[in-house]
């Protein structure tokens, strides 16, 4: 067997899970070639998945110090950084990250950047678990069977945006999140195991995060684990007795949980859910597939030497494999959380200028700030002008616009006499203008805390087109602080009422047009 189809066997026989058998290839070759950048390559590959990370940094200096031209010293940099990072030396991690980065920024000033490797086919939406439907089957199956066991685990972070936002599972997402409480990470591992979930072996074991993956779909699940900390809890990657460099720590309001029904039973589920999703992302209700949690969260306490590390790696990855626009995110969301960071910053400015010479698109990035939900109630009736103008004023006031069309009988409460239209084509109207987020027919007529909390509103607006309707609005919110109550202009000159008055009046009667005019 020459040494060209013994390293192809070998790395089959990676691809296929068989690592035993690829080592009993790779080891002799390594002592034959010491000196085979393709030999050392598989070789630190299959060392850095059977927990020989240890002997990965010596061997790749070696080869470092052989090879020549940039684009091979970025990825025997990136492979010395990539194992000190998994042998938890972030210093050193670090230090050949950016020695990677260095490299390939001399390729890009000289115009070169790597080939764009193939890209791998895509699932067909039959046979992939998110977009069938199977993996929620098994993740509300799996929630169910830990509740019936007394333990709180819930849908976390991609999976809780899926079914918040889009009311299912991300298609195009790689695994099932939950979380639990820390005093139940224990008891929910082992049920998970008894269960039947297999643990992933993870490259960095951290104390509040186990990856498990499902025998017979080869689904993974993420747990992770939650802790109380004053009035907030706290999640990431927990590495108990490292500084606080090594540590990942998101900050979460404190929650309650409730049970929501489900085809398997009663499962865990956040109360308000929004409240993680927005300290999770921001603008969670924007898509942006590139967006990676583990670096761009924003609720991070620290951009830490642990996250940056992360954010190097998956960026020279991405870059080496010739993925620009992949890179170029990866780059820009390091900029975005250090500003500061000059080598982030250039990357992604010579990433633009290759881009832009080959007629790719440079990604548009949304912009995640926190969102200000603003509510409002209405009639709406014959909707007009008026009406126009109080939804554009009120969405201005915020990020997120949500409109209660009142019920039929609320308006005969107030004005004595029914509206022309009927509740669900006032509510069809109003769904239609491009100014509201969101619609709804039942909320209650008073507006307290409470509910705005609930609901995650910011503001409580309104117009009044009378003393009599202003001193009836502020009535119904009194118990809400005054910064959170907006009153807004009301459109003179045209109403419902005045509509009304038109048509029976004869308006559209070219005669009576002609005398109006």
């Amino acid at each position: 067997m020459t040494l060209e189809e013994a390293l192809s066997k070998a790395k089959e026989l990676i691809v296929a899970g068989k690592l035993n058998d690829a080592d009993r290839i790779l080891e002799p070759l390594k002592s034959e070639y010491p000196q085979s950048p393709d030999v050392a390559r598989l070789w630190c590959s299959l060392a850095m998945r059977t927990g020989r990370v240890a002997d990965v940094p010596a061997y790749a200096a070696e080869i470092y110090a052989l090879v020549q031209g940039d684009f091979h010293k970025a990825h025997w940099a990136h492979v010395w950084g990539t194992a000190s990072f998994l042998s938890l030396d972030l210093p050193a991690a670090h230090a050949h990250f950016t020695d990677a980065l260095n490299h390939l920024l001399v390729l890009a000033k000289s115009g070169r950047f790597p080939p764009q490797k193939g890209q791998t086919k895509q699932p067909q939406s039959e046979t992939n678990a998110f977009a069938s439907g199977e993996a929620e089957k098994l993740l509300w199956s799996t929630c169910v069977q830990l509740a019936k066991q007394n333990i709180p685990a819930f849908p976390f972070a991609g999976t809780l945006l899926g079914l918040v936002r889009n009311g299912c599972l991300l298609d195009f997402d790689k695994d099932l999140d939950i979380a639990v409480c820390m005093e139940s990470w224990d008891a929910c591992c082992t049920a998970l195991e008894q269960a039947g979930w297999v643990r992933s072996q993870m490259r960095v074991e951290y104390a509040n995060y186990r990856d498990y993956v499902h025998p017979e779909l080869g689904i993974t699940l993420d747990v992770c684990g939650l802790q109380a900390r004053g009035k907030q809890l706290v999640g990431g990657f927990a590495l108990p007795g490292y500084p606080d460099e090594y540590q990942r720590v998101s900050v979460f309001p404190k929650l309650d949980l409730m049970q929501r029904d489900t085809d398997f039973g009663a499962a865990w589920f956040p109360s308000q859910p929004k409240k993680i999703l927005t300290a999770f992302y921001g603008d969670w209700r924007t898509p942006n597939p590139n967006w990676d949690t583990v670096i761009s969260a924003c609720n991070l306490e620290s951009f830490t030497l642990l996250v940056r590390c992360y954010a190097y790696h998956r960026l020279i990855q991405s870059w080496l494999l010739g993925d620009l626009t992949k890179a170029w995110c990866y780059a820009h969301q390091i900029a975005l959380k250090d500003p500061d960071d000059t080598l982030a910053l250039r990357s992604r400015q010579w990433m633009e200028r290759a881009m832009t010479r080959l007629n790719r698109e440079i990604p548009i990035w949304p912009k995640n700030q926190r969102q200000k939900r603003v509510y409002t109630r209405m009639v709406a009736d014959l909707f007009h002008e008026g009406h126009v103008n109080f939804l554009r004023a009120a969405r201005a006031l915020g990020t997120h616009l949500t409109v209660c069309v009142v019920s039929d009988e609320r308006v005969v409460e107030n004005k004595g006499k029914l509206p022309v239209m009927k509740q669900a084509e006032r509510a069809a109207v109003v769904a239609a203008c491009k100014y509201a987020d969101a619609v709804t027919t039942e909320t209650p007529a008073s507006v307290t805390p409470k509910f705005m909390q609930q609901h995650g509103f910011d503001i409580y607006t309104f117009a009044c087109a009378s003393e009599q309707e202003r001193r009836d609005k502020y009535q119904l919110c009194q118990s809400l602080p005054p910064e959170m109550i907006q009153e807004l202009t009301y459109t003179s000159g045209i109403s419902t009422s005045e509509l009304v008055m038109r048509i029976r009046d004869g308006a559209g009667n070219k005669e009576v047009e002609t005398k109006r005019e």
